[in-house]
C-alpha cells in the first residue's frame, strides 16, 4: 500500500491531472448548500448510458443520475461509517455535485451522521446513493457516489483506498494503489492556519 504525501491540495494526490443538523432531513432542502453545489435537476427519468455518459439509479428507480464529467477512480472506504452505512467496504466516485444531474431529487432522504457528512438514500428503496460533503471547506460541494448504483462499470479503476487502518483482517483488494489512514485524511483536510 503506497502512503501519500498529504502536502498536495488534494490529499490523495489526485486533481493535477484534472484542470450541521444530525438526523434524517429531506434532502430537496439541504441545509447550507448555495446553487454552485447542488446537481443539476431533471424532471425525466435518465436513461442508463444518457448522452454517452456514466449514468446509475437506485433499486427501485425512482432516483437516476448522470455524471457529467470523466469518473473512473473508485475509492474503497473503509471507515466505521462506511461500514454501517454498506454493510462492508464502501465503493465509491468522487465528484463535485454540480457534475452531476439527478432526476427523483425529492425521494432522496440524508442522515446527518456528522458535521461533515450527509449520507443520501432513496426513502423509498433504501439504496445507498452517495455521501454529500459540507466540511471542511475543500470538501464542500463534493459528493460520493455508491458505484454499486451505476449501470455500467466498465472503465473503473480501483484507485486508492482511505481509512486503511480500519481495514479488516478478513479481506483485502490485490494490487498497489494510494491509501491513506484515518490520521492522514484529517492532517490533509485541516484547514490552514
Amino acid at each position: 500500500m503506497e502512503h501519500l504525501d498529504t502536502g498536495s491540495k488534494c490529499p490523495f494526490g489526485f486533481g493535477a491531472e484534472q484542470n450541521g443538523e444530525r438526523g434524517f432531513t429531506h434532502a430537496a432542502i439541504p441545509s447550507a448548500m448555495s446553487r454552485d453545489k447542488l446537481p443539476e435537476l431533471v424532471k425525466a427519468p435518465i436513461e442508463p448510458g444518457e448522452d454517452a455518459l456514466r449514468t446509475g439509479r437506485c433499486l427501485c428507480g425512482a432516483v437516476s443520475f448522470k455524471i457529467k464529467t470523466t469518473a473512473d477512480k473508485v475509492f474503497a472506504n473503509y471507515d466505521e461509517a462506511s461500514r454501517r452505512w454498506t454493510g462492508g467496504v464502501a465503493m465509491t466516485l468522487m465528484v463535485r455535485a454540480s457534475n452531476t444531474a439527478f432526476h427523483g431529487w425529492g425521494t432522496i432522504v440524508q442522515y446527518g451522521n456528522s458535521d461533515s457528512q450527509r449520507h443520501c438514500f432513496c426513502r423509498l428503496c433504501g439504496s445507498s446513493l452517495f455521501v454529500r460533503y459540507v466540511q471542511p471547506e475543500a470538501m464542500d460541494g463534493m459528493i460520493s457516489l455508491s458505484t454499486g448504483c451505476l449501470d455500467s462499470l466498465d472503465g473503473l479503476a480501483l484507485t486508492a483506498e482511505t481509512h486503511i487502518d480500519q481495514r479488516p483482517d478478513f479481506f483485502a483488494f490485490e494490487g498497489d494503489r494510494k491509501g491513506l489512514t484515518s490520521d492522514e485524511i484529517r492532517t490533509g483536510f485541516a484547514p490552514a492556519k
